[in-house]
């Protein structure tokens, strides 16, 4: 005689599988309701968006995105959260410093809604303080370029051939990426602002440097800084 099944037993019907499949189309939509958050974050002041709009924009109720997520703000907190915790992550798996900024390069420049969204946020006035928690990713590339230099890793070799125009849109994006997102740029990486001055100037310093390593000749080895 078949032994009959257990209360919540992996079967057609059964308890855990409703949970399981309960828990997968939470995630699902929570997903969807983040993209559609993101997207309309990307392009307007976060201020001015609602959660009507961006129930809508999910295809959910209103009152769905309240349960899942929560409020504007929590929103927007779940929406820079979730890619900071998986480029953290990215970082973290990295075997060296090099192949980390690398990676995150390559994702920065691919995942290009999420930037607009942070630069946007932070010209529009939202205060960083007011995120559930911090952007890691910033947090995890400090501790692997900490752990870098105490290991004595020498560095990689100097970039040869960088074309002229790549090299001065690379420094103008980093500056004016810098004055766009200052106000957030200070509490990410514990930056202290009354020491404006000479962080301007360190700033200065790198950019010289790398200015520097990429335009030597082919045939002439790295300047000794």
């Amino acid at each position: 005689m078949p032994k009959k099944p257990t209360e919540g037993a992996l079967m057609p019907g059964g308890s855990a599988v409703k949970k399981a499949r309960a828990r997968a189309t939470r995630e699902e939509t929570t997903a969807l309701i983040l993209d559609a958050a993101e997207e309309l974050f990307a392009t307007r002041n976060p201020n001015e968006v609602t959660v009507r709009e961006v129930a809508k924009r999910a295809g959910v109720s209103h009152a769905l995105v309240h349960q899942y997520v929560g409020t504007k703000d929590e929103l927007l907190n779940a929406v820079i959260q979730r890619v900071a915790t998986d480029r953290a992550a990215l970082v973290k798996r990295s075997p060296s410093l090099d192949e980390a900024v690398s990676r995150l390069a390559t994702e920065v420049l691919t995942n290009r809604v999420y930037t607009k969204t942070v630069v946007r946020s932070a010209m529009d006035g939202v205060e960083y303080v007011s995120l559930d928690g911090r952007i890691v990713t910033g947090h995890a590339l400090i501790k692997l370029a900490g752990d870098t230099a105490a290991s004595g890793a020498k560095p990689g070799p100097a970039p040869r051939g960088i074309d002229n125009n790549v090299l001065v849109a690379a420094i103008s994006a980093l500056l004016f990426g810098w004055g766009a997102i200052e106000d957030w740029v200070w509490p990410i990486f514990d930056l202290d602002p009354a020491n404006k001055e000479d962080i301007y100037r360190q700033l200065g310093e790198i950019l010289v440097y790398v200015a520097d390593l990429a335009l030597q000749p082919k045939d002439r080895p790295p300047t000794e800084k």
